[in-house]
């Protein structure tokens, strides 16, 4: 086992010009951290051309690479929580989509939050379960803490105090074990129903997120599109509530 103090969770599919924009930045802060890193990708199309350039970025064998058949982003994030834990031992698990990236300090900074705020009570009145670095893709108001960290206000809807966008989610390894407990399988590739129940568990267990600085070490590159979406307004890849197995599904159908 080659214990580490933190875990960088790497899920990516497809989009090799984000890849090649944002891994990069994650890989140099892993090195120079002394942490761990996992990816895995189960792009279908460009396959090889994908799995050459993850390759040779692992030319020196970094970090874990992982290279499958396409499955869905549920069951993959959920199958490095459980190596990454018999590989690492870590004390922290970090996982992010593969449009962002780090900035020099993320790791650190990221450590020293959960160390000082997990567990510990916020104004909006639940304690700090689960940790950000992306303010980009969370939309709830937030109340700034004197160092400049920041949290949902108390107003806030259940969806969005109780947890963070599924971009970047962080938290110690017991709290992954027995609060949030992974991501919710279904049919699709990708849904909500498989990534907003795990903000709702750390809600009805009594916890809330944290922002990191707002953002500042953390960055994204949209230039490509995803394998999903998760805008009811674009076309229906996806039911909220239903598998596309089910009859009450709105899943659009060819």
């Amino acid at each position: 086992m080659d214990k580490t103090r933190f875990l960088t969770i790497f899920g990516t599919f497809e989009k090799l010009e984000s890849v090649q924009a944002v891994l990069p930045s994650v890989l140099e802060e892993t090195m120079r951290n002394d942490a761990r890193l996992i990816v895995h990708d189960s792009s279908v199309r460009r396959r090889d051309e994908k799995w050459s350039y993850l390759r040779d970025l692992n030319v020196n064998n970094d970090f874990f690479l992982i290279l499958s058949d396409n499955m869905s982003m549920a069951h993959a994030r959920n199958m490095c929580l459980q190596l990454g834990q018999e590989m690492y031992a870590p004390d922290y698990i970090c996982m992010i989509e593969d449009d962002h990236g780090y900035r020099p300090g993320f790791i650190e900074n990221m450590v020293f939050a959960m160390d000082r705020y997990y567990g510990e009570l916020s104004p909006n009145g639940l304690r700090y379960g689960m940790f950000t670095g992306c303010a980009e893709h969370c939309f709830p108001k937030t109340g700034k803490l004197l160092d400049g960290n920041s949290y949902p206000l108390e107003e806030t809807p259940v969806e969005w105090i109780g947890g963070t966008n599924s971009c970047c989610r962080c938290a110690p390894t017991q709290h992954w074990n027995n609060v949030l407990k992974g991501y919710d399988t279904d049919e699709y590739d990708i849904s909500t129903y498989q990534t907003r129940t795990l903000k709702f568990r750390n809600y009805n267990k009594g916890f809330t997120s944290l922002f990191l600085k707002d953002g500042t070490f953390m960055f994204s590159d949209e230039t490509s599109a995803g394998r999903g979406t998760t805008d009811e307004s674009a076309e229906k890849l996806w039911d909220r509530d239903f598998t596309r197995s089910d009859r009450r599904s709105s899943y659009r159908r060819e």
